[in-house]
């Protein structure tokens, strides 16, 4: 009997071996299947986690005339950052696909409004060098390319 496992074993197991070599293949491309889903979720989440902060960013101000006393004393009491209408901050707004984190994160570095758009309505399409996909998509429509890497 245990001639006959080993046996079993050494022909399943051996290199060259055509059901050994569809098993590793496939065992190589589920685990690499795997790993990239885990990355996308994780990707995905931290793009969330960015777009939830620049919501709630958003919905922590008020907009206020200044010689609005009210409006002025209204957002100090309830906490809100306050920008003042007419001002060059209020008009200030940065036009970001929801998942280009770099333009988010340019948006709150220079404290400007985010503007949640869909690619097609920007000017300037940010791609990096290796994405064929984008630098296509970009072309085709006939918009400008900010490399990215």
């Amino acid at each position: 009997m245990r001639v006959l496992i080993v046996w079993a074993a050494c022909v399943l197991l051996c290199p060259g071996n055509v059901w050994a070599d569809g098993f590793w293949d496939q065992l190589f491309d589920r685990t690499a299947e795997s790993a990239k889903r885990q990355a996308e979720n994780r990707v995905n989440q931290r793009i969330n986690q960015t777009i939830d902060k620049a919501i709630t960013k958003t919905e922590e101000t008020v907009q206020c005339v200044a010689t609005d006393r009210e409006c002025l004393k209204r957002a100090k009491d309830e906490g809100k950052n306050v920008v003042l209408a007419g001002s060059p901050a209020h008009h200030d707004t940065a036009k970001c696909v929801a998942t280009d984190t770099d333009c988010l994160k340019r948006a709150k570095q220079s404290r400007k409004k985010v503007e949640i758009v869909d690619e097609e309505e920007l000017d300037t399409i940010r791609c990096a060098m290796t994405d064929t996909e984008c630098l296509n998509r970009a072309k085709d429509a006939g918009k400008k390319v900010e490399v990215t890497d």
